[in-house]
């Protein structure tokens, strides 16, 4: 009899789903390709800046060499979409309003930035939508990264050493490939890595000045970590992943992996509870 309170909700359940429904979904007006320039001095009398960029889905390239604090094209075919540029003591924001209620479009969107940041000591902060690109950061002097994402396919790279100390570097994404390519000359103590499922690679390769902490939460996903030959690694493995395939001269001892090596020591926590893990040293 305690069923029976649970009946006509399954009437009406069973009434709506013979039912059909008209969802109303906005659409979006593209028109002829726009471009917005952005040319901002580096601000007089200030030692660090804050650049702050805030975009829709689309394609960033970012890279040095810019001798301003930051300059370059974003071209856009959405009138909504023109980004503003505000500047407040040592903080630059660009940021793209409209972006979140994207509805089908009338034709292909077009959001393309393309961005050379200075010399500056910088901190940078990346706030996305779904983006592919290159986010090349190789010898900037970046104090502080943060980049937050949503499903995107990204490259971030450090070819050469970043001059100044980087408090600490943190990336969150939604479902997407991600490549982090050296990482140890981000010059920084402390990585921070999370990420619905997708396919990953943080390549932990450069010059190791410090010890180096870095944990990784992942869903279901392929995580690859690669690690130079002949550096101290430890890696931790938490949430109970047991589907790992460790590559080159590591140790095992319950759920820690060890590579020897001398100098500064690299140790990550990693958090999956599903997926595969690679471990290699190149």
């Amino acid at each position: 009899m305690k069923n029976l309170k649970y009946l006509p909700l399954l009437i009406l359940a069973i009434v709506l789903l013979g039912c059909s429904f008209t969802v109303n979904v906005p659409s979006v007006d593209t028109s002829t390709s726009q471009y917005f320039e952005i040319s901002q001095a580096v601000p007089a009398g200030i030692k660090d800046a804050e650049v702050m960029i805030e975009m829709g889905g689309g394609r960033l390239n970012l890279s040095g060499g810019s001798s301003k604090l930051v300059e370059g094209t974003v071209v856009y075919n959405v009138s909504d979409w023109k980004p503003t540029v505000s500047l407040s003591d040592n903080r630059l924001l660009i940021s793209q309003d409209q972006t979140s209620n994207v509805g089908i479009p009338t034709g292909n969107i077009k959001n393309d930035w393309s961005l050379k940041l200075g010399a500056q000591p910088t901190a940078l902060k990346i706030s996305a939508g779904a983006y592919e690109g290159v986010i090349d950061l190789s010898g900037l002097s970046l104090t502080d990264l943060e980049i937050n994402d949503g499903a995107s396919k990204a490259t971030v790279r450090f070819d050469t050493a970043n001059p100044v100390k980087m408090d600490r570097l943190t990336y969150k994404t939604g479902a997407s490939t991600v490549k982090l390519i050296g990482l140890a000359n981000a010059n920084t103590s402390e990585i921070s890595f999370s990420s619905g499922a997708g396919d990953y690679t943080l390549d932990f390769s450069g010059e190791l000045s410090q010890d180096l902490d870095a944990k990784i939460e992942s869903g279901l996903s392929q995580v690859k970590i690669i690690v130079p030959k002949n550096t101290h690694t430890i890696v931790n493995l938490g949430g109970g992943l047991s589907n790992v395939d460790a590559q080159g001269t590591w140790t095992k001892s319950s759920s820690q992996f060890e590579a020897s090596g001398s100098g500064s020591t690299i140790t990550i926590d990693v958090e999956m509870a599903v997926g595969n893990l690679v471990l290699q040293q190149n």
